[in-house]
């Protein structure tokens, strides 16, 4: 079972980062300084780490959602990590492919695909020839075995290659400080707690884990699961959270365009809970976590984390990352403009109220700390962008793909036959936003990759869909001098070993998206890199915040408060507004 090795050298190494949250010397100390004032007092207590960092991930949470709906949210949740602790607004993730692997492997190792290298949920791997998860291997299970499903490859944070403050936190503590990583989806609770956590657990009809961390499950995980905690919302209807709130004032019709039904539950509210099962079983475990309930539950299981783990409870720090992926799931199905994206984000409030105050009680006022953000934000469903006057479609990738596959076989000739007598294709794989060309038929046509690439980068240019195109001879090369931002971000999506012989960036407000409703994100537009950043903890001087950031600052801002260094690969220092 891979574990860090901790030495009492590696802690020699470790330099502490400055105390930039504490509150300002007094005005009247820093009008007249006398010298005594003025020299440091070797018998002052120095700031102490705190007890836990909890680190929230609401996945698919725009940074628009908080601004405009701020007026209806309650005291203790956005409200009091804005007054009491930091909100910045201006949050942006500085990269080009937005998604679920990438903002989760990217927020505390405080670095991008170019470093870390989980440039997408999947990709083509040309040493395995195949195209793989981002998060699992073959050499791992899952703990314990799903009921109706076959053994297949399981969580592992093996594909990250970039340390993060989990990794930082393990090794100054010499393993002592704890680590957990928690979420319904098994990359959302890997990459954060980075790669010697002591425990990640995400939801396959129960809370289960892998056998890169342990070959069972603790008995509080598995008392858990047993005690009907997840099954308790089966044939309960999902109604509205604020029965005194006009939904439509706020987010338009419920029955608004390009919007899906879910897992057999219905466009409009109320939603049914049980996914077509006549008792809990995949259908309705599919609605949960299409549901605000399933927040809830993963909610529960936190709480029941910090319990049992007793995180918080000592001064050595502890690290607790919590990913609800319920807000995505939801946003996927109905789209950003819709009743039930408000209602899950309304609920989302109360449920970081609900947090708050537990660890309040648990851990201490002031002996622990939170980050939030998101992973990524989303794109409008494109019939409601076209209503709105915005040219937008859903792309359809195969149609894209035979168009590419035509054009090379126009200008480089007809497709080599394989020994079993079927052309072999011009690409191993296409996988929005790269096109992995086949290497094998380059060699029967003695043609040049780069000269490939080139061509198709010419014909997809010409493509209405398109916004811009590079190729692998472009990111592999030196930075232009005229490159802007929309280069410079897909530049730090780019990771040689594992990107594309061609990147594409869509135009904006189009999705690639399968079927007829629905949404997504992956792109350098601002509606996908947008998302929330607030740091509450002892010192934060609180309020809005309008400097540029993005949400690896996260990194800096948990390493600060955990006394820990940065990670090797962190591009970003505190925000100065913190400073």
């Amino acid at each position: 079972m891979p574990r860090l090795l901790f030495t009492a050298c590696a802690l020699v190494a470790m330099v502490a980062l400055p105390a930039c949250f504490r509150t300002p010397p007094d005005a009247s100390i820093l009008a007249s300084p006398s010298s005594a004032q003025a020299r440091p007092d070797p018998n002052a207590e120095k700031p102490k780490p705190v007890r836990l960092m909890v680190v929230l991930m609401f996945d698919q949470m725009r940074g628009d959602y908080v601004q405009k709906w701020l007026p209806l949210f309650g005291d203790g949740g956005f409200r009091r990590l804005m007054t009491e602790g930091a909100w910045f607004a201006n949050c942006h993730y500085p990269y080009a492919t937005t998604t679920t692997g990438n903002g989760h492997a990217s927020v505390l190792t405080g670095t991008s695909a170019a470093s870390h290298g989980i440039i997408n949920n999947s990709w083509y791997d040309r040493q395995e020839g195949a195209t793989v998860n981002c998060s699992t291997l073959s050499k791992y299970s899952v703990v314990p075995p799903t009921p109706g499903k076959k053994a297949g490859a399981s969580g592992t944070p093996d594909r990250l290659l970039s340390p993060n403050v989990a990794d930082s936190l393990k090794t100054a503590t010499q393993g002592k400080g704890k680590v957990f990583g928690l979420s319904l989806k098994d990359r959302s609770a890997i990459f954060p707690s980075g790669h010697h956590a002591d425990g990640a657990y995400w939801f396959e009809q129960q809370f289960v884990t892998s056998t890169y961390y342990r070959d069972a499950l603790p008995k509080w995980v598995t008392d858990f699961n047993a005690s009907g905690e997840a099954e308790k919302y089966f044939d309960r209807d999902w109604t509205r959270f604020r029965s005194d709130i006009d939904y439509e004032k706020y987010a338009g019709p419920d029955d608004g365009l390009g919007e899906g039904s879910g897992t057999k539950q219905g466009k409009t509210f109320p939603h049914p809970m049980n996914g077509g099962d006549k008792k809990p079983g995949s259908g309705y475990y599919r609605a949960l976590a299409n549901s605000p309930f399933g927040s809830e539950v993963l909610l529960a299981f936190a709480k029941q984390c910090v319990t049992a783990e007793q995180l918080g409870q000592d001064d050595t720090p502890d690290l607790l990352c919590v990913s609800f992926s319920s807000n995505d799931l939801i946003g996927h199905t109905w789209g950003p403009d819709s009743h039930e994206v408000f209602d899950v984000t309304l609920r989302t409030d109360a449920l970081i109220a609900d947090l708050l105050r537990f660890l309040d009680a648990k851990v201490g006022k002031g002996e622990y700390a939170v980050v939030v953000t998101a992973d990524h934000g989303v794109c409008p469903n494109p019939e409601v962008s076209t209503a709105r006057g915005v040219k937008a479609q859903r792309i359809d990738m195969k149609a894209l793909t035979a168009g590419a596959e035509q054009h090379l076989q126009e200008t480089f000739g007809g497709m080599a036959k394989t020994t079993d007598g079927k052309k072999d294709r011009w690409f191993d794989a296409v996988s929005p936003p790269c096109f992995y060309l086949n290497p094998r038929l380059l060699a029967e046509k003695k043609l040049d990759a780069d000269t490939v690439a080139e061509s198709l980068a010419g014909w997809l240019r010409k493509q209405e869909i398109i916004e811009r195109v590079y190729t692998r001879k472009q990111l592999l090369g030196p930075t232009p001098a005229n490159w802007d931002e929309m280069d410079q971000r897909v530049k730090k999506s780019f990771h040689p070993a594992r990107s594309g012989e061609i990147t594409i960036v869509s135009k904006p407000y189009n999705v690639y998206w399968g079927g007829s409703s629905g949404t997504s994100h992956g792109t350098p537009h601002p509606y996908d890199t947008h998302v929330p950043l607030l740091a509450y903890g002892p010192g934060v001087r609180g309020g809005k915040k309008t400097e540029a950031v993005t949400p690896q600052h996260g990194a800096t801002i948990a390493a600060h408060f955990l006394h820990v260094p940065l990670p090797k690969d962190c591009e970003y220092t505190l925000p100065k507004t913190l400073k």
